[in-house]
């Protein structure tokens, strides 16, 4: 390797890691704008959006002013769809504990169901806010659409899940890793497996359907 492609690398790993420095500040910002709660999800889908716009090679003039008018436009659709999966959660989360806590075989058996429903949600969590900005589609056919992307894609679903998993569990030793790049990066990393997912599914169905 010459060092002219050497120092290319070194170029486009050191702007990419500046952007996404950047992009996790603005998360953080405008997740406080909404109060956290309500903030929550429209910067997330407006960091997903802009994420999206990279990984198609899309110009994107001004990280704020994209990042604002996205988190503007998805704000109300977002909020409900995440206080949906906050509600689904919830009530998954408690429901199996109740259950754990029970004895007999009955209550091991609804424990078992809800645990593999646990687990069909987390997919889904993991690809709603790709699915989102992918397709623009309706509350629940987004939710649809991210559990069958998941199902069809298992390998990239546990891949998500493990750099996901792995950034929570450094961010809990090393808080200034989520605080600097580590919402942004774990994002970037589950929308680069996510598009690359739909984008097989979308090339199967070409297939098929000729």
């Amino acid at each position: 390797m010459n060092s002219v492609k050497l120092t290319e690398i070194m170029r486009t790993f050191c702007i990419t890691a500046l952007k996404l420095t950047y992009l996790n500040t603005l998360w953080f910002l405008f997740m406080l704008l909404g109060f956290v709660l309500f903030g929550l999800g429209p910067a997330t889908a407006a960091l997903c959006k802009i994420q999206h716009s990279w990984l198609k090679e899309k110009d994107v003039s001004s990280i704020f002013s994209s990042f604002w008018k996205e988190y503007k436009l998805s704000f109300l659709k977002v909020n409900m769809l995440t206080i949906i999966l906050i509600v689904l959660g919830a009530i998954i989360y408690f429901d199996l504990q109740f259950f754990m806590e029970k004895e007999g075989l009955w209550y091991r058996t609804i424990s078992i169901l809800i645990f593999i429903f646990s687990i069909w949600y987390m997919m889904v969590v993991l690809y709603v806010f790709p699915i989102y900005t992918h397709y623009q589609v309706k509350l629940f056919t987004t939710i649809r659409y991210a559990f069958i992307v998941a199902m069809l894609n298992p390998f990239k679903t546990i891949g998500m899940a493990v750099a996901a998993g792995g950034m929570l569990y450094l961010s809990l030793y090393f808080p200034q890793i989520m605080f600097s790049i580590g919402i942004s990066l774990t994002f970037f990393i589950i929308m680069i497996m996510a598009t690359h997912g739909i984008d097989q599914i979308k090339v199967l169905k070409e297939r098929y359907s000729n």
